[in-house]
């Protein structure tokens, strides 16, 4: 289970980096935010695979991630997180 696997500050107003932060080509954090969480997924299902060897119950590990990208459904599982069925989640989330 990856939890907790994308960049976060706690201390701002959002529990994110800033959106117009940049990285040092000039690319707007947004654009790359769940990447992270993409490469980490993608390294722990490797990671199991390689560990438990092919052709064993782990050839297609399960594996749990909070962050996720287009194309993150192929090393495993999404989890939205937190959420409550409120108005006010919905809100955030926009």
């Amino acid at each position: 289970w990856n939890d907790m696997n994308e960049p976060s500050v706690f201390n701002g107003p959002e529990v994110s980096m800033p959106k117009d932060a940049k990285n040092l080509e000039g690319v707007e954090h947004r654009e790359w935010h769940n990447l992270y969480g993409m490469y980490q997924q993608r390294a722990t299902a490797e990671g199991q695979v390689m560990r438990s060897g092919e052709g064993t119950a782990a050839h297609r590990p399960f594996v749990l991630s909070r962050s996720f990208y287009a194309g993150s459904q192929r090393w495993g599982a999404m989890w939205t997180g937190d959420n409550a069925a409120e108005w006010s989640h919905l809100e955030i989330a926009s």
